[in-house]
């Protein structure tokens, strides 16, 4: 699909929707299907039109620097034989053992529940897909996720890659990833439309962009806007100035403009049989106002293996050119740190006697410092249409701000659900198990039984943090700095289907 905004979960792996076909005309290669037969599966057909599940979760471990043991309440709504939905409801419930230093004076972990998005956050996921033939070679599609948006990629992914919106221990985000596609042909050649829009928080306080694109006998072209309304650009720090502010719900707080934009318009050729290979040049030309401008040429490919075409291997190759204040890839996986654009370190004993002046918003540090120049990136991809796939890219980029190496790993089997992310920055991309760089996420769900499932979870998030010795119950305000925190939970959860 050409240029499509596409979602994979780092932490779950997306259920599959159901297909609901219009009535049509068939040709010889095709199958006719009334507009009143929805597809399913013949081990769900029944009675019942309504299903759904009840879990119930407890996992010890550690958050951050606290003991914890979390309790994990959901449903999940499977509406599929009547409409193609599912959607899950949950509210993690985390109660802090011990309260190690900088103290934080409750049981319950009180920045799980402090912001309005954490309780948006109870709509934890939900997944509309649904497609419709029409006339004799019409198809329309409409995909709408929200929750975790794991994997977002706009486009080529030259302004938009890989960008997460709930890699924080702090905060969880409710995002919506939306696509729609009209295809068919057009003078005798395929053609087709597109439109995606995704806003990685519902609260405000993330990304939010649009992408509209077309194609027709192979040439595409695609017009992509992207913002953060809320960005902070100048830093003021407060007096000492190695000093930041720092609000009761952890926000460093920032003085002056706000705001971020980027526009890009991309063109691309594929040259493909429709069956086992799909060969596709681009050029995408960006602009981020107030900023920089930047030039991405690239060729994809992608090949489709095996006798019945269910393995696909891809290979990515882009070479990339800016001005000297032009980032590529300006909302990557990185980018929810990025956005106040402090120190990714381990401890605050490891705070670098300059952290003063480098702890600035992305938006202030890409204006200040020359990021010009020749870069490049590369990256392999392979997925198996049972429901697993893996994917490594590396990213080259100019200047002081690092170049990125980003890994991740999905299956979504019955046996097994397996959740992978390891991206890392500056050094060339290579110190990958370096604290100060690095960020990783992993879950595992193992259903062990019909009602029991046995699930891990561990990481290396974002955090916002008060120095060791801080008390967040002194006031609102208190110097601090962006970092990482550790995550670990391990534990065993309850199905109760219906």
């Amino acid at each position: 699909m050409m240029g499509s905004v596409t979602s994979r979960s780092a932490i779950r792996v997306a259920l599959g929707g159901l297909l609901a076909l219009a009535p049509c005309t068939a040709s010889a290669q095709e199958v006719l299907v009334q507009g009143d037969q929805r597809v399913q599966d013949p081990g769900e057909r029944g009675d019942r039109k309504f299903h759904g599940e009840a879990r119930l979760g407890a996992r010890p471990g550690f958050i951050a620097e606290d003991p914890m043991f979390s309790i994990e309440p959901s449903v999940n709504f499977d509406l599929r034989e009547i409409v193609p939905l599912e959607f899950r409801l949950g509210a993690d419930i985390r109660l802090r053992m011990v309260d190690r230093a900088p103290e934080q004076g409750q049981v319950i972990r009180g920045t799980d529940w402090d912001e309005p998005g954490d309780f948006i956050t109870i709509l934890q996921a939900l997944r509309y897909e649904d497609a419709f033939v029409f006339a004799r070679h019409g198809q329309f599609s409409v995909d709408l996720r929200a929750g975790e948006l794991g994997r977002v990629e706009l486009g080529h992914g030259s302004l938009v890659q890989g960008y997460a919106n709930s890699l924080d221990v702090d905060r969880r985000r409710t995002g919506i990833d939306f696509a729609l596609r009209l295809d068919g042909l057009l003078l005798e050649q395929p053609a087709g439309v597109e439109l995606g829009l995704f806003v990685a928080d519902l609260t405000g306080q993330q990304p939010l962009g649009a992408r509209l694109g077309g194609h027709w006998a192979g040439a595409g072209l695609g017009l992509t806007v992207v913002g953060d309304p809320l960005a902070p650009r100048l830093a003021r720090p407060a007096d000492p100035p190695d000093a930041f502010v720092v609000d009761a719900q952890n926000y460093l707080q920032r003085m002056g403009d706000r705001g971020v934009a980027a526009v890009g318009l991309d063109l691309s050729y594929r040259f493909t049989d429709r069956w086992r290979y799909w060969i596709s040049p681009y050029l995408d030309l960006n602009a981020l106002p107030g900023l920089g401008r930047g030039l991405h040429a690239g060729l994809d490919l992608e090949f489709a293996l095996g006798r019945r075409r269910r393995v696909h291997l891809g290979f990515v190759g882009e070479f990339t050119y800016g001005s000297d204040d032009y980032d590529p890839a300006y909302f990557d996986v990185f980018y929810t740190m990025q956005r106040t654009q402090a120190q990714f370190v381990a401890y605050p004993d490891d705070l670098p006697a300059s952290f003063g002046t480098l702890a600035t918003p992305k938006y202030s540090f890409v204006d200040r410092r020359d990021l010009g120049g020749a870069g490049g990136y590369g990256a392999i991809r392979f997925a198996h249409d049972s429901g697993g796939f893996a994917e490594t890219g590396y990213r080259y980029r100019p200047g002081p701000l690092g170049d990125t190496w980003e890994t991740r790993v999905g299956v979504d089997v019955p046996e097994v659900q397996l959740a992978l992310l390891h991206a890392h920055r500056g050094d060339l991309g290579f110190n990958i198990i370096e604290p100060a760089g690095s960020l990783a996420a992993f879950e595992l769900n193992v259903p062990v039984l019909r009602y029991l499932d046995v699930s891990a979870t561990a990481g290396w998030l974002y955090a916002t943090r008060r120095p060791i010795g801080g008390d967040a119950t002194a006031g609102r305000v208190s110097s601090g700095f962006v970092g990482g925190a550790g995550l670990v939970l391990l534990g065993i959860a309850g199905r109760f289907p219906w």
